[in-house]
């Protein structure tokens, strides 16, 4: 009842390169295992690429600022700082004069404050 088969030289050749190719999967997988491994991978890892929790300053600022997410609120900001600097453009001397706040925080103080 046994049935031998028999496999054809291209067969076999095929079937080796086959497992070849899974051994060599399973070695690189194997290597990957283990507190070792993990560390070298970590370290690797770090070294290689900068993520956003290692970036600071004008450098997080420009990669917040091109996400698709925080589009809204960038527009938000630039509306609203652009709003500001053109309020600050024509705030004259005279409208400082008259403003309890300026004249109080940032003049020679001839009002006394308010509160």
């Amino acid at each position: 009842f046994f049935i031998s088969i028999m496999l054809t030289a291209a067969e076999v050749t095929e079937s080796n390169a086959f497992l070849q190719k899974s051994m060599d999967a399973n070695k690189k997988i194997w290597a990957t295992r283990g507190a070792d491994a993990r560390f070298a991978a970590e370290t690797k890892r770090a070294a290689e690429r900068t993520t956003w929790r290692q970036m600071s300053g004008m450098k997080l600022l420009m990669h917040e600022v091109g996400h698709v997410g925080n589009r809204p609120f960038m527009i938000g900001f630039g509306v609203t700082a652009l709003g500001c600097m053109y309020i600050q453009t024509k705030f004259t001397d005279e409208m400082r004069a008259n403003s309890l706040y300026w004249s109080t925080f940032h003049a020679d103080g001839k009002k006394e404050g308010g509160h």
